[in-house]
């Protein structure tokens, strides 16, 4: 399967899309996640930096941050994947990467195979 990994990009973010980071990190509960990264997404705050070959959200995960390179497809500067990251499936579910976990925030009928 494919992931498309997103992340919030430094060099482009605005100071609104530079708190949106910030407070995905800093949600230690996940209570709160979902809805920022959702408004995040929303907002255009993302950028895909990569699809990573991958079996499911654990192994795309562990491929945006440590590979292999030939499960790796680069589109921008690819940061390791970590909380707050945007992964969307095949299928068109789109997930946050959690403190532990992830959290599906919606779906995108543009990614479904």
């Amino acid at each position: 399967m494919r992931y498309d990994l997103y992340q919030i990009k430094a060099a482009t973010a605005t100071p609104a899309a530079d708190k949106a980071k910030i407070d995905m990190m800093m949600d230690f509960s996940d209570n709160k996640i979902g809805g920022i990264a959702r408004d995040a997404w929303d907002k255009f705050f993302y950028t895909r930096v990569a699809t990573l070959d991958a079996k499911d959200y654990n192994d795309a995960f562990e491929v945006g941050n440590i590979g292999p390179e030939e499960k790796i497809t680069r589109y921008a500067a690819l940061s390791s994947a970590s909380v707050g990251d945007i992964l969307i499936a095949e299928d068109g579910t789109i997930a946050v990467i959690a403190n532990i976990g992830f959290i599906q925030i919606g779906y995108s009928a543009v990614h479904a195979a």
